[in-house]
């Protein structure tokens, strides 16, 4: 290759990476400077979060999912690529955050679950988007993060009783249904496998409400950070940079050798799944742990370390595949 050529794919690997980061910062900076001039309260993020995990997402991932038809082999080898080292490092997080930051089990499931929920959304799909041929594959991984690591983590997050007996399996698998994302995720999908078509009024509702989910939780994120509790990275450093090494290192490394095991060769696949697994940890992650309480200011921390780092990953990707 020419050195013109790879100076001007460089050039527009960057400016692809400024111009889907720079609004979301910008929505950040609006929410956090709203939170300092007094214009939005604390008591405000919580009644934001709870439209986002009750309607805006739920209505982003049915839309999304609804329309995920004629899946070919390479997208079931690219599912198994993902999903299964995800899960194994989703677990090992839970158990390692258990015995290494003697965290108890429902705080530990929240930091399995920043561990590897990433940022497919706001970052991670507009890029997909614009690099022809990446759209499809990327969509078959949201399909696995929607419903299966959504799932382990709301049931790895959910509140232990005291005193509850053990549970049982049925209800184990019964638990992340009660989560609005996994309701979703999975009601979309089975229209998808019927086949039933979705009005197009219908599909307008949906996608407005859900166009919303984004910069309203990324608007509630950064009032978070002007008015909630600072997360001291001194005392959560070693948690957040054990989510980075998860997020960023681990799960990218062992999905791509996992593909090349696979033996699947097509290079929208291997970008698709690069992109993928370099997204940082997910808005979506601050705004799911909310609703449980717990966690907060560890993963709001985990956010913006792992995007920070994220996006020269992401222009790496670009570069290398694109």
């Amino acid at each position: 290759m020419d050195r013109p050529r790879l100076r001007k794919g460089r050039w527009l690997a960057m400016s692809t990476v400024i111009a889907v980061a720079l609004p979301v910062f910008a929505v950040i900076a609006i929410g956090f400077a709203a939170g300092r001039m007094k214009l939005a309260e604390a008591g405000d993020v919580a009644a934001l979060n709870r439209f986002v995990f009750r309607f805006g997402f739920p209505a982003a991932l049915f839309a999304l999912m609804s329309t995920a038809t004629e899946l070919s082999a390479n997208d079931g080898l690219l599912a198994l690529s993902y999903g299964v080292p995800a899960v194994g490092l989703m677990v090992a997080a839970y158990v390692g955050a258990q015995k290494f930051f003697a965290l108890p089990p429902q705080t530990a499931g929240a930091h399995a679950f920043a561990s590897v929920f990433g940022n497919a959304v706001f970052l991670g799909l507009p890029v997909a988007m614009g690099v022809e041929g990446w759209a499809r594959p990327f969509v078959t991984l949201m399909l696995v993060e929607g419903i299966v690591i959504i799932a382990l983590g709301a049931s790895l997050m959910a509140p232990r009783r005291a005193g509850a007996g053990a549970t049982t399996i049925f209800g184990a698998l019964l638990r992340p249904l009660k989560n609005p994302l996994v309701a979703a995720a999975l009601a979309g999908f089975i229209v998808a496998l019927a086949g039933v078509s979705i009005p197009a009024s219908v599909r307008a509702i949906l996608d407005l409400v859900a166009r919303a989910a984004g910069p309203v939780g990324l608007f509630s994120l950064g009032l978070f950070l002007a008015t909630g509790v600072r997360a001291d990275l001194r005392a959560h450093g070693g948690r957040v940079a054990a989510i980075a090494a998860v997020k960023l290192a681990m799960l990218p490394i062992l999905a791509f050798a996992a593909l090349q095991a696979a033996g699947v060769k097509d290079q929208d696949y291997r970008g698709a799944l690069a992109l993928f697994t370099v997204t940082p940890t997910a808005v979506g992650a601050y705004v799911i742990v909310a609703q449980y309480g717990d966690y907060v200011d560890e993963t709001v921390s985990a956010i913006a370390a792992t995007t920070l780092l994220s996006l020269a990953m992401i222009a790496g990707v670009l570069i290398l595949f694109a």
